[in-house]
């Protein structure tokens, strides 16, 4: 396909995209004023003003100099720009048009990566190939997050650039570091920086990681490799100070990016400015606790005295641990096996590609580190593990592909079972819960929360 038609063909897409969100905005149902955030930032960046309309962001608000701000990075309200030629803009929710088109882009991206890896690569099991798209498309972040909201937009939207620069760097691992795989990455990692800084942290980290191996790679030409990673760095620059710029516009310091001195909600939970003040927002000590959240969700089970289990660490440590119980071990089995292939094949053989493969998992290990330790573990959290972990799975293929160890089939379908069906029931359970600390919602045990909020009882 010529480059013509590609770009009338993307652009098809995308005029698709922006109609189908705009028919979503139009279906009629309650808006919750929250879901308008988005909106109100973007009239209000278009003024030149950092601020939202405090009616529409309320608790989740932080009250600075007479003003309202919210934390969440700019660039899901700059997206909603092409709605602006529709009259009464500002009162749509396009919120769930928003979920919806990152959901796909994830998807297909995902897809892509993994279609790259079958055809550059014809040795990979073709069982091993099957179960990974299954799992791509009914599995994982896929499916666990469906619960549409402003909250997981800004998730949705991260977790489509972590997507994206994750095909990067394995596109990178299978062709070679070219300029288009740096520029990806440059790009990707500042979009993420303007959406959720935590996995942004991680991107621009890996994408530094990248620079300085093929520094070291190409030590004898360095000057040839500074002038192809010249535009790819500036492009990265140039985020960096819109970064900046809007930071210190909400905030007054360029490298502060949310300020919870301000933040409105600490009015209904006094609590949390006491931890935050002894603690800090991450704190090493919480990591324990976090593994539990993320790896075994025991938390949400009672002792012997009728208490939650580890009630008194959650109540020291963490301010908010959210429903629904969920293990990684369970939704995403496949990956994390072909991830652990992956090291184990990096650690006994050296190739060209196992310096940049480490430096680029252990920059996206940072968001996944951060949330380990962060002072509130909600369940949308979990997408900033997904680049890191499917980063590590596509990598454990690679080298399937190339004859190294791999996963029998039979194990491959029971891990892509359990992948799909752990997935659909979280997802679910996702669904139909309340958002919030789920420790004040668990009182008559968990097995009653949840058999009320699925009707049956």
């Amino acid at each position: 396909m010529t480059a013509a038609p590609r770009l009338l063909r993307i652009a098809g897409l995308a005029l698709v995209a922006i109609l189908g969100t705009y028919a979503i905005a139009l279906i009629p149902r309650e808006v919750h004023p929250l879901e308008l955030t988005f909106n109100s930032m973007l009239d209000h960046l278009l003024r030149g003003r950092f601020d939202v309309y405090p009616g529409t962001v309320g608790r989740e608000g932080f009250t600075l100099h007479g003003q309202v701000m919210a934390y969440w990075g700019p660039l899901p309200a700059l997206l909603r720009l092409p709605m602006m030629v529709f009259p009464g803009w500002h009162m749509l929710d396009f919120t769930i048009g928003s979920c919806l088109v990152a959901l796909a882009g994830m998807i297909a991206t995902k897809l892509w990566t993994l279609r790259l890896i079958r055809r550059e690569l014809p040795g990979l099991p073709a069982w091993l190939g099957r179960a990974m798209a299954v799992v791509l498309v009914l599995a994982g972040a896929q499916t666990c997050f469906l619960r549409f909201s402003l909250y997981q937009e800004v998730c949705l939207w991260a977790a489509l650039w972590g997507a994206l620069f994750v095909a990067a760097a394995i596109h990178a691992q299978l062709r070679g570091l070219g300029r288009g795989a740096l520029l990806m990455m440059a790009l990707t990692a500042g979009l993420a920086m303007l959406t959720r800084v935590s996995l942004g942290i991680g991107l621009v980290a890996a994408f530094g990681g990248v620079l300085l191996v093929e520094a070291v790679r190409r030590r004898a030409d360095l000057r040839g490799w500074l002038a192809a990673a010249g535009l790819p760095v500036l492009l990265l620059a140039l985020f960096g100070l819109v970064t900046a710029g809007v930071n210190i516009g909400r905030w007054g310091n360029p490298f502060t990016f949310a300020d919870y001195h301000h933040y409105n909600y600490n009015a209904w939970y006094p609590d949390r400015m006491v931890r935050m003040a002894e603690q800090g927002l991450f704190n090493l000590q919480r990591v324990p606790f976090g593994l539990v959240y993320y790896f075994a969700p025991i938390w949400v089970l009672r002792g012997a005295d009728g208490q939650l289990l580890l009630e008194a660490t959650r109540s020291k440590w963490i301010d908010a641990a959210e429903l629904p119980p969920s293990s990684f071990l369970l939704t995403d089995p496949l990956l994390l096996v072909l991830g652990a292939l992956a090291i184990l094949g990096w650690a006994r053989h050296a190739s060209a590609d196992r310096a940049r493969g480490i430096a680029v998992a252990l920059g996206l290990a940072i968001p996944a580190g951060l949330m380990l330790c962060a002072v509130s573990m909600n369940f949308r959290y979990r997408l900033d593990f997904y680049p890191l972990f499917e980063f590590l799975a596509f990598s454990g293929l690679i080298l399937a592909g190339r004859g190294g160890a791999t996963i029998g089939p039979r194990w491959t379908g029971a891990l892509a079972t359990v992948s799909v069906l752990a997935s659909l029931l979280v997802g679910a359970a996702y669904l139909v819960g309340r958002l919030g600390p789920g420790q004040l919602l668990i009182g008559d045990g968990i097995g009653a929360y949840y058999l009320q909020a699925f009707g049956l009882r």
